[in-house]
């Protein structure tokens, strides 16, 4: 018996048992195969639903829009913006108007002239161009709405408009568009 090797013990008798009469401790095969049909399963599993969330075109699966909503809400907005209100030199007429000239030429491509979402580019957009007279859109406050257009939302096809985060317009104007959205019905 090779006691080098731990295939015996050190009385040479042959057996895996100790001096005190006790089992060795070891993890066998079994053990590695379960752990390895866990894995794989595992991998199955998160590639298909991946391959489901990723590269599917159909409607989001129930309750995912649900959820993106309230990560939007609670996780992505800093809290900073949560309660800003439009500033009032920028709910005037005058103000509103300029922020439709903005929504016409920025914004209508993918949310429609009436601002429902329905233009065809946003219609094939994963997800879809949302529309902002729902109370998805309606229901988010001044602050949330701005800092969304201002930032963008990461994996949709919702840019950042705001010059602090790459697009072309000042605080000013993005208050401007968020105060013709909030006139559409």
């Amino acid at each position: 018996m090779d006691i080098d090797r731990g295939t015996g013990n050190a009385d040479g008798n042959g057996d895996d048992t100790g001096d005190d009469g006790n089992k060795k401790s070891g993890r066998g095969c079994l053990f590695w195969a379960i752990v390895l049909v866990i894995l794989v399963g595992g991998a199955a599993v998160t590639g298909a639903l991946m391959g489901m969330i990723i590269f599917r075109e159909e409607e989001p699966l129930p309750g995912e829009a649900f959820m993106t909503d309230i990560g939007l809400r609670t996780l992505a907005v800093p809290g900073e913006f949560q309660d800003l209100r439009i500033p009032s030199k920028n709910n005037t007429p005058d103000a509103i108007a300029k922020g439709k000239q903005l929504f016409e030429v920025e914004c209508a491509m993918c949310h429609g002239a009436g601002g429902h979402g329905d233009s065809p580019l946003g219609q094939t957009m994963y997800p879809k161009a949302a529309d902002l007279t729902q109370s998805r859109t309606t229901s988010k406050t001044d602050g949330q709405l701005f800092w969304l257009i201002a930032h963008g939302i990461n994996l949709t096809g919702m840019p950042a408009w705001g010059t602090k985060y790459g697009g072309a317009n000042t605080d000013d104007d993005i208050w401007n568009m968020l105060a013709y959205i909030r006139t559409l019905e």
